[in-house]
């Protein structure tokens, strides 16, 4: 065809032909190659999702991280107030009692002093004679104003004392208000929910990829490590886990006890939908590993240590290792929070459906 086309109407002519076939060809071969989107009508790309995950996951730690700070701040600074009042109180009583004293004091030197000028006074002798000097009373005199002016040396610093911790009772610095707070929570709870909805969102289209793997069935569960069980599914006396049905509390996993640093695998093949401290938790984060199953069957793997060896969007066999045994959220020991849910609905890890 190129030489047909050359010898009708020339070199030049020809590739201006085939310019346009040649690019039509580059863009359908590149969107062959592209990643579907996400889900039906959405744009974005594993790689896209990860960098969502990625960013909320750090503003909500750095939003825990300022709220723990401001937290902090304002307990030392109630802390300090309420000594500033102990010490106003005390610093109070102090400086009473040494007006009290001194006033006595003084009064005390003046009657000494009236005693002195008495007795010192010269009188006629009917012999001829002055009456003697009182040398006693003189020493009395020069104790007395010792006396008085140490008090009022203690009665300036229990002043000063109860001024400062006046100005400390007065002073807004350093003190982080309800606002502050509040407002760093708001930056927090949007965080979780950009981060939560992009979990949504690589889930789906994890457990939508791993439809092609295989069919996820009870045999396809093993447990993520080897230990003992120190929680079991259902039902719990643990009263940090919700309430469902007619359970006071729920435990939606399994409590499986291992050695600290051991290897944590997944329990099927899948793809990982997030990878990092989980949106959910309340205080202390557990690090957590979430991966998307076909027949809408999804595992999580909490309270592990703040590494990883996987990351969101990657396919993950049977076995392989996708994290270690840690201690992170709230937990007394090391162990792995194991959950299999289906349709959103937790189901026994051990006897998830057929």
């Amino acid at each position: 065809m190129i030489r047909a086309l050359r010898a009708a109407s020339g070199p030049g002519v020809a590739w201006r032909l085939l310019a346009p076939l040649l690019v039509a060809g580059l863009v359908l071969s590149s969107g062959a190659l592209a990643p579907a989107p996400v889900e039906a009508g959405g744009s974005d790309t594993i790689a896209a999702l990860r960098i969502r995950q990625q960013q909320a996951e750090a503003d909500m730690r750095r939003a825990d991280r300022q709220i723990e700070k401001l937290q902090r701040l304002r307990k030392q600074h109630l802390r300090l107030l309420k000594q500033a009042r102990k010490q106003h109180k005390t610093a109070a009583l102090r400086r009473d009692v040494a007006r009290k004293k001194a006033k006595l004091a003084d009064a005390r030197l003046d009657q000494l002093q009236l005693r002195l000028a008495r007795k010192t006074q010269v009188r006629p002798d009917p012999k001829g004679r002055q009456a003697v000097d009182a040398p006693r009373l003189r020493k009395q005199v020069r104790a007395q104003q010792q006396r008085v002016r140490q008090l009022e040396v203690k009665l300036r610093k229990a002043q000063r004392k109860v001024d400062a911790a006046r100005r400390l009772k007065k002073s807004r610095q350093h003190k982080p208000t309800a606002e502050r707070i509040a407002k760093r929570k708001a930056e927090r709870e949007r965080a979780e929910d950009r981060l939560s909805s992009a979990i949504t969102a690589m889930l789906a289209r994890s457990k939508d990829r791993a439809g092609r793997i295989g069919v996820a069935s009870s045999r396809d569960f093993k447990g993520p490590v080897k230990g003992r069980i120190s929680q079991p599914y259902g039902c719990t006396g643990f009263y940090l886990n919700p309430r469902r049905g007619s359970c006071r509390h729920f435990h939606d996993g399994v409590d499986i006890a291992a050695r600290k640093g051991k290897a944590v695998r997944a329990s099927a093949s899948g793809y990982v939908a997030y990878v990092g401290y989980s949106p959910w938790d309340n205080g202390r984060r557990a690090f957590v590993v979430i991966i998307g199953h076909s027949r809408g069957y999804k595992t999580v793997y909490a309270h592990l240590k703040p590494s990883r060896p996987v990351r969101a969007g990657e396919r993950i066999e049977r076995g392989q290792r996708i994290g270690r045994v840690g201690m992170t959220g709230r937990t007394s020991g090391p162990h792995v929070h194991w959950e299999v849910w289906q349709h959103e609905v937790p189901r026994n890890p051990f006897k998830a459906g057929g």
